[in-house]
């Protein structure tokens, strides 16, 4: 039986392209009345900073306590006395108790990692900012996030991020061997060596004890597919059929209402022989 639905944030629940995209609220809220009338426990796996991951924790009410035994193998395994059901923030940097308000640190965020990913950041990611018109997104404390130059000054669109992700890898030279990369189709995204989504799921899974045939998680982007293999069932809504083959199921709608059907479905069949 599937406990846990884990969700990504953009081209999942809001809409792709950046926060320059208005959510999709009607949807949404239809997609928290589910989650709300359901016994499933729902967390996000995103590239997102705190303060944005907790907005959409609020708006899709995801505040369901851990059962006790949960609680109980979470201290004993990793010493964190948690609450709720984590999230995933920063790709992986750090899960997030969303009842105690807490972020707990990846365990592979060590000191010297973090001065690795701040170095490179000022001596090699800060000019190619400069040089190209990219931009950093701000907020973030253990991943950085770079945004692709303006394609258009006028209406703000920039490059698509897969074709500057290699200009990133080569800028970065010798430093890629310490750090992990992942783009989606706003930001290119580089944490230390160790730290990604994919870990970060695989330690709130052994954290809170729940088997990954437990866990159904949706993605759209190859940002997604790592941490996707972390979990025992995987869809996707329409508009992430091209970059993620091999899913149990596709939606026939995109984003949020693609979710939704995905839940539904979830309900009536839990996937079984799907």
């Amino acid at each position: 039986m599937i406990r846990l639905v884990i969700l990504d944030v953009e081209g999942v629940v809001t809409r792709p392209g950046g926060s320059q995209q208005p959510w999709p609220l009607d949807d949404m809220l239809e997609v928290r009345r589910f989650l709300e009338q359901s016994p499933l426990a729902g967390a996000l796996c995103t590239g997102r900073q705190e303060p944005y991951g907790e907005a959409v924790i609020q708006a899709l009410n995801l505040f369901q306590p851990l059962p006790e035994a949960a609680r109980e193998r979470a201290y004993a395994v990793s010493g964190h006395a948690l609450l709720g059901w984590p999230s995933v923030l920063e790709n992986g940097a750090y899960l997030y108790d969303p009842i105690a308000k807490r972020p707990i640190p990846h365990p592979a965020l060590t000191s010297e990692r973090l001065r690795t990913l701040r170095r490179l950041q000022a001596e090699v990611l800060a000019p190619l900012a400069a040089d190209t018109g990219a931009q950093f997104e701000p907020g973030k404390d253990f991943c950085v996030s770079i945004n692709p130059p303006l394609a258009d000054a006028r209406t703000g669109d920039r490059e698509p991020t897969e074709g500057f992700r290699p200009v990133v890898e080569a800028a970065l030279g010798d430093y890629v061997a310490e750090v992990e990369i992942k783009h989606s189709a706003s930001a290119v995204d580089i944490t230390p060596r160790g730290v990604s989504k994919a870990s970060a799921v695989r330690l709130a899974l052994e954290w809170t004890g729940l088997a990954p045939e437990e866990v159904l998680g949706v993605g759209d982007t190859q940002a997604d597919a790592a941490w996707l293999q972390e979990v025992g069932w995987r869809a996707a809504p329409a508009n992430g059929r091209e970059q993620l083959p091999g899913m149990h199921y596709y939606a026939p709608r995109d984003v949020a209402e693609g979710l939704l059907d995905i839940l539904r479905r979830l309900r009536g069949h839990d996937y079984a022989g799907l």
